[in-house]
């Protein structure tokens, strides 16, 4: 068995900052490595910062308002400009939080950082390089999260209401694999039952195989998720809904519907209650159906809408796919 050592710390970087107590009139000790900067995006990022004199001694920050800027690499653009918060102002220590969601807006590219000291009526660099410069390098990454791709949107057919063993199923829209090994698939529902099985294929063209077992859904209005393992060129879902042959008629007077009677029960349909649509010169009206069985029995007029000159078409509607999307 293969084991992996993963590090968990801070970043710290020790800079210089003048001694303005008149204790030191030249600067005895240089640097002769600074290393670099790294934030990565998509996190929060803390940096400690000590910072000491010339002799290598702790300078007491108290009072002081430090800045940590982040520049862009041809120092014409300020990415970021955010204070320091002290953790110990009597021996030089404290910290800026780079958040995620700071970071969100700046890409990844190679840049500068610096530090301004503002103190009474006194601004001053720190020195943070190996060389008494002002202005460090930092590498602004994406090592921890990728960049964010957006969920692409699989079509949804019209669906015809076909038997449960029908083979005359409808079909989605085709997807590319991309070459991945794993996708999930988001559906949005409106009281659909039926049966959805995923399908895959190495063209466009065919022949297509089922993916795993189909997945049975029941007056789903919730939203549900597919998940689809394994490499294949090209993906698709197989739909079939229950219920066919359920008919009804509407009664109108003064404008209003003010019946719907079922003509025709049919057969199939699973859910306990379904939609049913109303079409016609006039709006408002709505009502539900009830099945008893696998067979609408009654349907319960809700409201009866207004500008019916004649009676509009019912539909009986076992529901919808409204959404598939995917990544």
């Amino acid at each position: 068995m293969y084991s992996t050592t993963a590090y968990l710390y801070q970043q710290k970087q020790t800079v210089i900052i003048t001694d303005t107590s008149g204790a030191y009139f030249q600067r005895r000790w240089q640097p002769v490595y600074a290393k670099n900067l790294k934030i990565n995006r998509g996190v929060d990022n803390v940096i400690l910062f000590e910072f000491i004199n010339q002799d290598q001694k702790p300078v007491n920050i108290s009072g002081s308002t430090i800045t940590f800027h982040l520049i862009s690499q041809d120092g014409e653009t300020s990415l970021l400009s955010k204070d320091l918060v002290a953790l110990n102002s009597t021996f030089g220590r404290a910290k800026v939080t780079l958040t995620e969601e700071e970071l969100d807006i700046i890409d990844a590219q190679p840049a500068n950082w610096s530090l301004e000291r503002a103190s009474g009526d006194l601004y001053e660099a720190v020195f943070v390089d190996d060389y008494a410069g002002g202005r460090g390098v930092v590498d602004v990454v994406d090592s921890v999260y990728p960049d964010f791709k957006p969920s692409d949107t699989m079509n949804v057919p019209d669906y015809v209401v076909q038997q449960k063993d029908s083979p005359n199923r409808a079909h989605t829209g085709i997807v590319y694999a991309e070459g991945k090994d794993l996708h999930t698939f988001q559906f949005d529902f409106d009281n659909f039952s039926g049966n959805i099985k995923a399908q895959g294929a190495d063209t466009q063209l065919g022949p297509w195989y089922d993916i795993g077992s189909q997945t049975v859904y029941s007056n789903q209005s919730d939203r549900a998720y597919i998940n689809v393992a394994g490499h294949h060129g090209y993906i698709r879902f197989e739909i079939n809904q229950y219920g066919k042959g359920a008919t009804a008629t509407a009664t109108v007077s003064n404008g209003a519907v003010t019946d719907i009677s079922v003509a025709a029960g049919g057969s199939e349909y699973t859910a306990s209650t379904i939609n049913v649509d109303i079409d016609g010169l006039g709006t408002g009206a709505t009502a539900t159906a009830t099945v008893t069985g696998d067979a609408v029995s009654a349907i319960s007029l809700l409201t009866g809408g207004q500008g019916y000159e004649v009676a509009p078409n019912v539909k009986i509607n076992s529901g919808s796919i409204t959404s598939i999307i995917y990544r």
